[in-house]
C-alpha cells in the first residue's frame, strides 16, 4: 500500500547559484526520511497487526519474513519507530512522510543578477508548474514550505507574494519559511566613513538589477520605493504572506560571513557578536559549539579594575595594533601581486554580465521570450573563482556589512570595554550606522514571529557556503551538517 506526501518543499539558491548547491541537503532529506511511509501508516492505525505488520517490521530491520511472523518476542512496532525517531533517524515532526522536493534552476549563474522581483517572477512559474505538474499525475498537495538561501530567500519572499496574489494559497496551505544567510535588510554597510561611501557606491553596480535593490538604490515599479522596502511593507502582499506561513525560522552566521553579516540575515540594529573576546558564548545543547542558544545567545566576561592590569591590557592592544601590519601586508600582496587577474576578471564579468542582464530584463518587461541565458558569455568561466575573490581576496578591506569575521582580531583590549547586561541578556553595544530605510525594514520584519539561530562556523572562512554545506568536497564544511541537522530535526513541521 502506497501513501503520498502531500507537502512540496521548495529550494531556492543565491547568487551565482545553481542547483547543485543543495546537493547536500536533499541527501539529506533522503536519508531523514527513510521510514516516512511505514511511520505514517502507524500514526495513522493503518498497520494494525499480522502480515502487514511483519512486513513494515522486515522493511526496517532487514529480518526475514518468516521470522518476524514467527517470533512473538519480536519488538513492537510502534516502539521501534519511536526509538528511530529519537535517534534522528526518523522525522520527529507531526508528519512523517518525506515532502515532494522542488529545487529551482531558472536563475542559475548570472541570471541571478536580474533582479529578485524578476528571478522571485520565475522562481513563482517554477512553484505552480509544480504544483499543476502534481495534480496532472494524481498527487494532491496541500501544504506548501519554502527554503531561500542568500539571495535565494529574498527570491523566495517575493515569489510568496506573487503566489499570495494569485490565490495559490487559497488551495494550499504555506508551513515553513526558512532562510540561511539571507539579506533581509540588503548588502549597504553600515557607517559613513570613505571606504564604506566607496563599497555602496561601486559595488552595486557591479551586478545589475540585483545590486542597485540589494543597495535600495532603485525604484520598484511606480512606486519610487527600492524594491527592499515594499518587500518589508506591513501593507504589502509580500508582508501578508510571510506572515501566512505558521513557522518562519533564519539561520545566520555570526563570523566568517564575507556576504551577509548577522545584522542583515539576522534582522538586528545591533551584532552582539561584533566583539567576541568580551562576551562567551553559551550553545545549543546537542549542537555546540556551533549553534548558538538563541534564548541566552551570550554571557559576559568580566574584566578587572586591577591598574596594573588595566597596563597589561594597554599592552597587549599595542601588540594587537602591531600584528595588523602583517595582515594588511599580506592582503596588499593578495590584492596587487597574486590575484589581479582574478580581479580583473571580475569587474570585466561584472561589466558584461550586467550589459547582458539589462537586455534580458528589457526583454522581460516588454512581455517577449528572453534570448540570453545564463551560457550566452561567461567570461573564463569564473562563477566559482569570482566567489572566492569576494571571500578571501577582498574580504579583508570589504566594510562590515559583507564581513567583519576578523574584527576580534584587530581590535586591541584597550579599545573595547566590559559590557554589561541589561535584563534580556543582550550585550550592551551601540546600534549600527545604518539607514533610517533599514532601520524601518528592520523593524517591520521583526514583527514576523522568527525562530532566530545564530551560527559560530569556525573551521573556515567560507561560511556562507558552508552553512548548508554548499560543496561537499570542501574542507571544513562539516560545521554545516549541524546546521541542517538541527534544520530537520528541531524546525522542518513536515
Amino acid at each position: 500500500m502506497e501513501y503520498h506526501s502531500d507537502h512540496l518543499l521548495v529550494l531556492i539558491h543565491g547568487l551565482w547559484g545553481n542547483v547543485s548547491h543543495f546537493d547536500y541537503i536533499c541527501r539529506a532529506i533522503d536519508q531523514y526520511y527513510t521510514y516516512d511511509d511505514l511511520a505514517d501508516l502507524v500514526d495513522n492505525s493503518k498497520v494494525v497487526g499480522g502480515k502487514q505488520r511483519a512486513e513494515a517490521y522486515v522493511s526496517l530491520t532487514g529480518e526475514s519474513l518468516a521470522r518476524a511472523e514467527s517470533d512473538p518476542e519480536k519488538e513492537d512496532l510502534e516502539s521501534l519507530i519511536q526509538k528511530l525517531r529519537e535517534s534522528g533517524k526518523l522525522a520527529k515532526n507531526s508528519k512523517y512522510r518525506k515532502p515532494y522536493l522542488l529545487v529551482t534552476r531558472s536563475n542559475e549563474g548570472y541570471q541571478t543578477y536580474d533582479g529578485i522581483d524578476m528571478c522571485g517572477e520565475k522562481v513563482t512559474r517554477e512553484i505552480e508548474d509544480a504544483l499543476d505538474n502534481y495534480e496532472r499525475q494524481g498527487i494532491r498537495i496541500n501544504k506548501i514550505s519554502i527554503t531561500g538561501y542568500s539571495l535565494g530567500g529574498l527570491m523566495a519572499r517575493y515569489a510568496i507574494g506573487m503566489l499570495y496574489q494569485r490565490g495559490v494559497f487559497k488551495r494550499v496551505t504555506p508551513v515553513n519559511f526558512t532562510t540561511f544567510c539571507t539579506p533581509h535588510i540588503g548588502v549597504r554597510a553600515p557607517g559613513k566613513g570613505l571606504p564604506t561611501t566607496i563599497f555602496n557606491t561601486c559595488i552595486p553596480r557591479t551586478f545589475s538589477a540585483t545590486g542597485r535593490q540589494l543597495f535600495q538604490i532603485d525604484k520598484f515599479s511606480t512606486s519610487g520605493k527600492p524594491l527592499m522596502s515594499i518587500l518589508a511593507d506591513k501593507s504589502s502582499i509580500f508582508y501578508h504572506a510571510l506572515m501566512l506561513f505558521s513557522n518562519h525560522a533564519l539561520y545566520a552566521n555570526i563570523v566568517n560571513d564575507r556576504r551577509t553579516s548577522w545584522f542583515t540575515a539576522g534582522i538586528s540594529h545591533t551584532d552582539v557578536f561584533l566583539d567576541l573576546r568580551n562576551i562567551s558564548l553559551n550553545y545549543l545543547p546537542g549542537y555546540e559549539p556551533t549553534l548558538i542558544d538563541v534564548s541566552n545567545p551570550i554571557s559576559p566576561i568580566l574584566h578587572t579594575q586591577d591598574p596594573e592590569m588595566r597596563l597589561m591590557s594597554g599592552v597587549s592592544g599595542l601588540r594587537a595594533g602591531v600584528s595588523i601590519l602583517p595582515t594588511l601586508f599580506m592582503a596588499i600582496i593578495n590584492i596587487f601581486l597574486i590575484s589581479p587577474f582574478y580581479v580583473l576578471a571580475y569587474f570585466i564579468s561584472a561589466a558584461i554580465q550586467t550589459f547582458y542582464s539589462s537586455r534580458r530584463l528589457r526583454e522581460f518587461h516588454s512581455n517577449r521570450k528572453g534570448r540570453y541565458g545564463m551560457d550566452e558569455f561567461r567570461l573564463l568561466h569564473i562563477d566559482e573563482q569570482i566567489e572566492d575573490v569576494v571571500d578571501t581576496v577582498l574580504g579583508d578591506f570589504i566594510p562590515y556589512s559583507m564581513s567583519h569575521a576578523h574584527v576580534d582580531d584587530i581590535m586591541s583590549d584597550n579599545q573595547t570595554t566590559a559590557g554589561t547586561f541589561d535584563e534580556k541578556n543582550y550585550y550592551h553595544v551601540p546600534p549600527l550606522e545604518i539607514t533610517d530605510l533599514q532601520a524601518k525594514m528592520i523593524q517591520s520584519l521583526n514583527s514576523v514571529p522568527w525562530k532566530k539561530f545564530p551560527v559560530h562556523i569556525t573551521k573556515t572562512k567560507a561560511a556562507h557556503a558552508a552553512v548548508i554545506v554548499r560543496h561537499l568536497d570542501w574542507k571544513g564544511m562539516e560545521e554545516g551538517q549541524v546546521v541542517i541537522r538541527h534544520w530537520l530535526s528541531e524546525v522542518l513541521h513536515m
